[in-house]
């Protein structure tokens, strides 16, 4: 969660006696900051997220009651009962963004499942999005309807390879050949 916050450009404080040396890093580096001690009521006075990670569902619940007074967004890991949101586990590889969420149920297997899938072949295509995105430009541009399984058909693994080489003018060039026929540029196609 503290990368992604961090990413997002978040203002972070931890509250805690303890922390870990990952965290501990960020704080000597002045990307978070860190009040060492138990939380206390008012400690969340003015966030706009807040996010308890104790096992103790005494402060857990405290701090719940604290951020409904507040109206501050809460989640509370692995008590989802006190979750105003849940925070799914995620795969990021360029622009493309995959969330995997098991509603509460089990983190440990979002976080498997995240393991997984961020391993599996099939996501080296998000590697094609920023070309995808500059031929769907261009397709508007050309005033040019390309159905849905048109664009499934054109996106192979010999685009794949091709972006991946750094051929990228030449993929762009490949795609829109392919999803524009010459003889069909400028047609409506169902």
């Amino acid at each position: 969660k503290l990368e992604n916050l961090l990413s997002s450009g978040a203002q972070i404080t931890i509250i805690s006696p303890q922390i870990t040396p990952g965290i501990r890093q960020r704080v000597e580096k002045n990307e978070v900051a860190w009040k060492a001690r138990p939380y206390r009521r008012g400690d969340i006075r003015g966030a706009f997220i807040a996010i308890a990670a104790t096992n103790q569902m005494s402060v857990n619940q405290a701090v719940a009651e604290e951020a409904k007074l507040e109206k501050t967004l809460l989640n509370v890991v692995d008590v989802t009962d006190l979750c105003d949101f849940i925070a799914p586990a995620i795969i990021k590889r360029g622009d493309v963004i995959v969330a995997i969420s098991t509603g509460g149920a089990s983190p440990a297997l979002a976080r498997r499942l995240r393991e997984e899938i961020s391993e599996c072949a099939a996501l080296e295509y998000a590697d094609l999005a920023e070309i995808l995105r500059t031929a769907r430009s261009e397709v508007k541009k050309r005033k040019t309807k390309v159905c849905p399984d048109r664009w499934q058909e054109c996106i192979d693994r010999q685009l794949l390879t091709m972006v991946q080489n750094g051929q990228s003018k030449q993929a762009l060039e490949r795609l829109i050949n392919c999803l524009i026929p010459a003889t069909t540029e400028g047609k409506i196609m169902s």
